[in-house]
């Protein structure tokens, strides 16, 4: 009732989708992830909002949230490898309406909730990845460039991700992630469906040795009217092999194999590390906070 006093309405997917198509999404708010949720069992609603009888923006929600927000204590966890920490709706630009939902996870340029605060209250960052051309300094270059060299002269190689079956990538994916925690990938068939259907939305290279996979750098991708959106799901490589240093090698070339994509297509890139936390990603990454939904 709150919703539709506000001047939002109950729309379908296919609405939803529509609008993702008119004016952008990142990955969390993808519809082609939601959708394969939606095949799943997911029990997802959609929103829409008009001005002057046009249809100006839409979100999804997860049980009264934004879906996938990682704070939602009822959210949908389906183990599948798609973001939860920076949420993108499909707004028209200028449009500032009231949010009759929840979020801790609001993207940290969207403008579109009037009673979403980026300060108050909201501490949570998202680690973004430095600008691979002047974000880092000359020598860290020079010592990531070499560590790359290094690699390929001893029998290092690197393979796109879409010269692998979606099988061969889970596989591979699911080795070097026990090889590096000590465990398997959750519900394994429900993440083989995934890879099979989202195949093309899987980004960056698996590491070889020798012939041998031996590093892999989870990046899941959505290309929109906003930009490049690049998430870092997680990472495995094979912990017996000290010589290299695996992660940075997978990282370092993974950034730059990303920008040159963003360059040649000449939209803005914004690869995402997740939640900002860890050593490694303050020297990766700049911190951005995240919006958080007031409640009305």
């Amino acid at each position: 009732m709150i919703a539709k006093f506000l001047g939002w309405n109950e729309c379908s997917f296919e609405e939803y989708a529509l609008l993702c198509d008119s004016f952008g999404f990142n990955c969390e708010s993808s519809p082609l992830f939601i959708n394969f949720m939606l095949k799943k069992g997911a029990n997802l609603n959609f929103l829409s909002y008009r001005r002057e009888n046009n249809l100006v923006g839409a979100v999804c929600l997860d049980n009264g949230w934004l879906v996938n927000d990682i704070k939602n204590p009822k959210r949908t966890n389906m183990h599948i490898p798609v973001p939860a920490y920076s949420i993108l709706p499909p707004f028209m630009d200028g449009v500032r309406v009231l949010a009759p939902f929840k979020s801790k996870c609001v993207y940290p340029s969207f403008s579109g909730f009037i009673n979403t605060s980026f300060h108050l209250l909201s501490k949570r960052k998202v680690a973004y990845t430095k600008d691979v051309v002047n974000g880092f300094s000359k020598k860290s270059i020079s010592t990531m460039n070499r560590k790359e060299r290094l690699f390929l002269e001893d029998g290092g190689s690197f393979v796109d991700v879409n010269k692998l079956t979606p099988l061969e990538l889970f596989n591979i994916y699911d080795a070097l992630f026990f090889s590096r925690r000590g465990v398997r990938i959750n519900q394994p068939e429900l993440n083989i469906d995934f890879f099979h259907e989202c195949k093309n939305n899987f980004f960056g290279d698996v590491t070889y040795l020798n012939g041998e996979p031996v590093g892999v750098q989870l990046l899941i991708f959505s290309l929109s009217k906003r930009g490049f959106f690049v998430d870092f799901i997680n990472i495995g490589y094979d912990m017996n092999i000290n010589k290299h240093s695996l992660g940075s090698i997978l990282m370092w070339n993974n950034l730059k194999k990303a920008h040159a994509y963003a360059v040649n297509l000449n939209v803005p890139m914004y690869f995402s590390f997740g939640a900002m936390s860890g050593a490694y990603k303050t020297r990766w990454c700049t911190p951005q906070t995240v919006g958080r939904i007031l409640t009305i």
